[in-house]
């Protein structure tokens, strides 16, 4: 039986109490938590202490903690600007490493980044939650099997309600992001993890943004009419901002027959006449998704250790992640030139 993987926590901040709860519901004997580290000594020793890391495995410097002997992975949860510098000295350490989404914070470091895995011999892999929701996976392998023939159109919206209390709010790498379209592209890019394995890759956009609210610190609702790779055309909208309402609702209309997606979640499938059929033929794909039947941030670690253990794929590779931050940059710079716009190749 395998060893579990030891791993080193980089960024001890929100979202490291939800990655702790993650490793647990996974299990001990998949990962167990050796180091950490964050540039506050106390707000590091803080987290060690609750996860119970000793304290000589508690570091300020990242580097000194991708070093450590005892660490085989690190999972880094730091601003993203930080990213590519992260996964150099990981490299360079022959170290695994997670890496949080939007995968940089501009398109060269995220060309880099790719650069950089694909040359690898460790695991460099993006932590986007949203890429092991199995229900999409099963929507996404019965689209591609060629389940309701050839995509015709497709609408997507994406509403999640404004809170003004949101812990999110007071991070300053948000209020002062560096990344292109901020709050915007760090929510967006969920999204796009679920509706790009199903409709495929866009070849250009054109977009309209608004800003509602000044604590998002950039644009907060965000209208694109798409082309896709294949030709086919659809319509996406996301927004932040709505008044208690959080739902995402995806439409494919095919040429044999057409798929609705709610959420992560629940699926509803028409035949060509327009008439509900079972989802059964959907639902039973489930079981090819990655993560071993966990979901979110749990079927994310489940899948890395897969990838390490066993050399099984990731739910999303870094040019995936380049192509979802591709997509804003693009639609950004629709919504500045009122023009269409190509989407960014590797």
């Amino acid at each position: 039986m395998a060893e579990p993987i030891r791993i080193g926590i980089i960024g001890t901040g929100i979202f490291a109490h939800r990655h702790h709860r993650a490793y647990q519901s996974v299990g001990t004997d998949k990962y167990q938590l050796v180091a950490c580290a964050n540039r506050s000594m106390d707000k590091a020793k803080a987290f060690a202490e609750e996860v119970g890391i000793p304290e000589s495995a508690v570091y300020t410097n990242p580097i000194d903690l991708i070093q450590d002997p005892n660490v085989d992975a690190v999972d880094v949860i730091l601003p993203i600007q930080f990213n590519k510098e992260m996964i150099e000295a990981a490299i360079a350490a022959n170290k695994h490493i997670m890496f949080e989404k939007p995968i940089a914070a501009s398109m060269e470091d995220a060309r880099s980044i790719v650069h950089l895995a694909k040359k690898s011999d460790v695991v460099v892999s993006v932590n986007e939650n949203w890429a092991y929701h199995p229900m999409a996976h099963a929507v996404a392998e019965y689209i591609k099997d060629g389940g309701i023939g050839d995509i015709i159109t497709f609408t997507y919206d994406s509403a999640r309600p404004f809170n003004a209390d949101s812990p999110y709010h007071k991070t300053a790498w948000r209020q002062n992001p560096e990344h292109p379209g901020g709050y915007l592209s760090d929510g967006c890019v969920h999204d796009l993890a679920h509706i790009i394995p199903i409709v495929g890759h866009v070849q250009s956009v054109g977009a309209f943004a608004t800003q509602r609210h000044k604590i998002h610190a950039d644009k907060d609702t965000l209208s694109a009419t798409i082309r896709l790779g294949s030709g086919a055309t659809g319509v996406a909208n996301f927004t932040f901002c709505t008044a208690g309402i959080k739902r995402m609702n995806l439409m494919v209309y095919g040429s044999k027959g057409s798929i609705r997606l709610v959420d992560d979640n629940e699926v509803e499938l028409y035949n060509e006449k327009g008439e509900k059929k079972s989802v059964d033929c959907i639902t039973e794909c489930q079981k090819n998704a990655p993560g071993n039947g966990l979901s979110d941030v749990e079927g994310e670690l489940s899948a890395f250790y897969d990838t390490v253990r066993h050399n099984k794929p990731l739910g999303i590779t870094p040019e995936d992640a380049f192509h979802h931050l591709a997509f804003i940059v693009a639609a950004l710079k629709s919504v500045e030139t009122e023009q269409m716009v190509k989407v960014e190749q590797i």
